[in-house]
């Protein structure tokens, strides 16, 4: 009798064929399904690994000292800016390790990835200093000095450095000096130094790419926003920040409407958002918020901006298209939240940190409220996130 081959058979199948191939097909969506969030804890030393589809916390991995923001890298690195030690980790975010210390010359604030992600820009806490590090060898491949540090300035010296969309150019903030310094990147020189009104905290690129809102900390008269043209380096505006009585003025962060028709300013120094009518440069609303808001997020779908704040322990809910406040979501008993915030893929869950109470919360957008907790370590103040091979940003 002849023998059949059985194996030979099944493997040559047509329908075994058309298995192979969906599943093959499908391996691109299961890999997308991973989600995980890494979190700096600046009271433990650490960085706790989350898996955010099932809430497992997977790994708990050393730091320097006091980790606070982190940058990622397409290959798959993770840089982590540490404040209390004059140094960086290196996380492998596939293998989920460590795998470098970088050491730095001064104590690092910030740090920012490039367009192409192969340099990483870092900024000091105690010098006027910016460092250029390679991504693939994570050696400092440069150091400039951006100015004269002098003595008895005692808070940070920079906050966020910004790349331009082309990579060529490293915009970073002088705050002894209240001046924005351009750097040819290439080059390794300063190419423009820009006065400002007070402090700077954060730039943010219009939409269509020609100006640079410039959120300023403190200046003489409060808070404000100055609008610096990207072509001349030149400030086409200041504009203050109307404020009410017994409020200070701290800028942070913001944001432009989905239409680009507005940018909202927070102020840690209030309690509400301030929106800017970007075509006539006129403030024209103060919705309504939490203590101390920092971050304005918008919700992937355009309807609601959600609040993270740093001095409360709410969300708030902005009505966007209204522009007016809804409610406020309690996530925490303590006063602060982390400076980072993150929307899944599909817009359905807000992930935030209550620093206070050791806790990242999950917010459902549709409901409105709290959906589930998650356990963090002690004063984790900002996050990274993971989605199969991409690192979407959370600030």
């Amino acid at each position: 009798m002849k023998k059949t081959n059985i194996q030979a058979k099944r493997i040559s199948s047509p329908a075994f064929l058309m298995l192979a191939m969906l599943f093959l097909m499908a391996r691109p969506a299961f890999a997308g399904l991973e989600r995980l969030a890494f979190v700096a804890s600046e009271g433990e030393n650490s960085v706790t690994i989350i898996d955010l589809i099932t809430e497992k916390s997977l790994k708990v991995l050393p730091t320097g000292k006091t980790p606070h923001a982190m940058a990622a890298a397409p290959e798959g690195k993770i840089f982590v800016n540490n404040r209390g030690s004059r140094d960086l980790t290196v996380i492998d975010a596939n293998r989920l390790e460590v795998t470098a210390t970088i050491p730095l010359p001064a104590i690092s604030f910030q740090l920012a990835m490039s367009p192409d992600g192969k340099t990483l820009a870092v900024v000091y806490k105690d010098g006027l200093e910016l460092s250029l590090v390679d991504v693939a060898s994570n050696a400092i491949t440069e150091t400039l000095e951006v100015g004269k540090a002098g003595k008895g300035f005692e808070k940070p010296m920079m906050k966020h450095p910004f790349w331009t969309p082309d990579g060529r150019f490293v915009y970073v903030s002088d705050s002894v000096h209240d001046t924005l310094v351009k750097i040819d990147v290439s080059e390794g020189v300063i190419t423009k130094k820009i006065p400002l009104p007070g402090i700077n905290h954060y730039l943010h690129l219009s939409p269509d790419g020609g100006t640079i809102y410039a959120v300023n900390e403190t200046t003489r008269d409060g808070t404000s926003v100055t609008l610096i043209d990207r072509a001349t380096d030149t400030v086409i505006a200041d504009l203050p920040i109307p404020l009410a009585p017994g409020e200070k003025g701290k800028g942070h962060h913001g944001n432009f409407s989905p239409d680009h028709r507005y940018f909202f300013f927070s102020n840690l120094g209030s309690s509400g958002l301030h929106v800017l009518d970007v075509q006539s440069r006129k403030w024209i609303e103060t919705i309504q918020t939490g203590k101390g808001p920092g971050h304005p997020a918008i919700s992937r779908d355009g309807k609601y901006i959600f609040v993270v704040h740093h001095k409360d322990g709410v969300i708030s809910i902005i009505d966007l298209d209204k522009q007016k406040f809804i409610k406020n979501i309690e996530i925490g008993k303590g006063k602060k939240e982390a400076h980072a915030f993150y929307f899944t893929p599909d817009g359905k869950y807000f992930h935030a940190i209550s620093a206070q109470d050791n806790l990242m919360v999950k917010i459902d957008v549709e409901r409105l409220e709290v959906a589930s907790t998650m356990p963090v370590a002690k004063a984790s103040m900002f996050f990274a996130i993971k989605e199969g091979d991409t690192y979407p940003p959370t600030e």
